[in-house]
């Protein structure tokens, strides 16, 4: 039980408040640094010698940005949707780099705290509703909300929960992200733990670390796909939602 309970202080230390460079963050704010940092370095790589064929870290970058555009942007938006796709291009590639480097051991994944998810999905909720009033105005774009076609009372009730569905959507993004990262994270940990007491157990304990060893290994496997499938999933929800912008009240 004493190992145990010494694992289970190590898990909490992550949410500790450390000072880096005289900024007091916690282990999770640290690396969404270093996964901000990567991502920033990434494409200062990628974009310093553009050529007709690319290689390397350029060729890595243009397969990226070719599916956020062609299977993103404009299978959802359309051609319209091509001056907002630097900031889709940003918001998938940061949450992919976040999500991979929280594979790596030691490392937390900034999307593993429910203050950078929020964060994100309220910056995606300002973005996409400064389009819808830009695009069709205050009064406009708040008309797209009240149903054509129904009576009046019942148009009103289903104006208020297009409102609420539309209000709680930075809490869906959210969590949703949040959940499966942080979920995933803890999953590898627990396993961790196992492998250590049994390590530590006996000589049969030792022959039982297989086990463990063996599902951390499929567990990182299933991480890895987790870790894309969720940037892929943010990335084309925030398609979604600035293409209904763009197109509210046209339906």
């Amino acid at each position: 039980m004493e190992v145990l309970g010494e694992r289970v202080n190590v898990l909490l230390e992550e949410l500790m408040v450390h000072k880096i460079t005289g900024l007091p963050l916690t282990n999770y704010g640290f690396f969404l640094l270093i996964a901000f940092t990567v991502t920033l370095v990434f494409f200062l790589i990628a974009s310093r010698k553009v050529a007709m064929v690319p290689k390397g870290i350029g060729n890595v970058a243009e397969a990226g940005v070719e599916f956020v555009r062609d299977n993103i942007v404009m299978d959802v938006i359309g051609p319209e949707g091509k001056p907002y796709l630097p900031f889709i291009l940003t918001v998938f590639f940061f949450v992919l780099f976040n999500n991979l480097i929280g594979l790596i051991p030691g490392f937390k994944p900034g999307t593993g705290t429910m203050g950078t998810t929020v964060a994100w999905a309220v910056m995606v909720f300002l973005v996409y509703n400064w389009i819808g009033i830009s695009k069709h105005g205050a009064w406009g774009y708040l008309k797209s909300f009240y149903p054509k076609g129904v009576v009046a009372p019942l148009a009103v009730f289903v104006m208020l929960l297009e409102l609420i569905s539309h209000f709680i959507r930075p809490l869906t993004l959210s969590v949703r992200l949040f959940a499966n990262m942080f979920a995933g994270h803890v999953i590898l940990g627990i396993f961790g733990i196992f492998t250590v007491i049994l390590f530590e157990a006996s000589v049969a304990g030792k022959v039982m670390t297989l086990l463990p060893v063996a599902m951390q290994i499929i567990m990182y496997a299933f991480e890895l796909f987790v870790a894309f499938i969720q940037a892929y999933v943010f990335a084309i929800l925030t398609s979604v939602y600035i293409s209904g912008a763009i197109h509210a009240g046209e339906h």
